[in-house]
């Protein structure tokens, strides 16, 4: 049996961008059905997630992302999504773990009736982020926010609508990151947040553009942090606040707790605090003059 293809993905996700696919389940995507089809016959008001069945993603994750290999890397791809509208022959949904051009070969009702005797592995960092970003975003304030390391945006947008009359600007280093992040944020409506791509250790702002910077989960991907937060010192007010927090356990190099990150900023320029969510440290640093 074969399967023809009933449309396409549009989104800015290609091979570089889907290194980190775990961010793409927030992420918005558009499917552009076939000119003969109409959005509304499969889309239905009782089911608000959908099964999309489309072409697989064309890499390899490695071996601790085997499940992203069985589920989106094999023969074909399947990817659990949330609808957010349609319009015409386009649907928009959330999640979907496809690149763009992407045939797209089945839109089905998603139901989870069987779901308690399922079994299968944890996501132990969305669960560790949703636990931190839960207990700190409340905290973020400021008129002039920087988010480094945006990702796809997720929590600049959420940190936008905790903040709505500021701006909120989001940086990443992949353009096509961004073009989605702009994207997201149009689709959901926020309209104080925006998003370009820059690199942290050379930011194209002035000296003390900013009166709040959070940086979560990012900065121990880098090669040189002093470097990065000398650079966030630089674009920072006096008396400005950092907001950041990493995973205790990581695979990404050097280990380091709390105190760790605290002599890091106080190198920077900064005071510092730090106490442990869950499995992640949060630290708060506060621009000296």
């Amino acid at each position: 049996m074969s399967f023809k293809p009933i449309g396409k993905v549009v989104n800015f996700a290609d091979e570089e961008t889907m290194e980190l696919l775990a961010l793409w389940r927030d992420a918005v995507s558009e499917i552009d059905l076939d000119r003969h089809l109409h959005a509304s016959s499969y889309i239905f008001e009782e089911y608000s997630h959908y099964i999309v069945v489309h072409d697989p993603v064309e890499m390899e994750y490695p071996k601790n992302r085997d499940e992203w290999n069985r589920r989106f890397c094999r023969e074909t791809g399947v990817s659990v999504v949330r609808f957010i509208k349609h319009d015409g022959n386009r649907l928009y949904c959330k999640g979907l773990m496809a690149m763009n051009n992407a045939a797209v070969y089945g839109i089905l009702p998603y139901t989870d009736f069987d779901h308690q005797e399922a079994t299968y592995p944890k996501m132990g960092m969305e669960k560790l982020k949703k636990a931190v970003f839960a207990e700190v975003m409340p905290s973020v304030r400021g008129k002039h926010i920087l988010d480094v390391g945006c990702g796809l945006g997720a929590a600049t947008m959420e940190i936008a609508q905790h903040n709505r009359s500021s701006k909120v600007l989001g940086i990443d280093l992949l353009e096509g990151m961004i073009r989605q992040c702009r994207i997201n944020a149009e689709m959901y409506g926020v309209e104080n947040a925006s998003f370009e791509a820059a690199s942290v250790y050379s930011l194209p702002h002035e000296n003390k553009s900013f009166d709040t910077v959070t940086c979560f989960f990012m900065l121990h991907h880098l090669d040189d942090i002093p470097k990065a937060l000398a650079e966030i010192r630089r674009v920072l007010q006096e008396g400005g606040k950092v907001f950041a927090a990493e995973p205790l356990d990581h695979h990404h190099g050097t280990q380091r707790e709390g105190r760790d990150w605290i002599q890091l900023f106080e190198n920077a320029g900064f005071s510092a605090v730090s106490r442990n969510i869950s499995k992640a440290v949060f630290i708060e640093a506060t621009a000296e003059k």
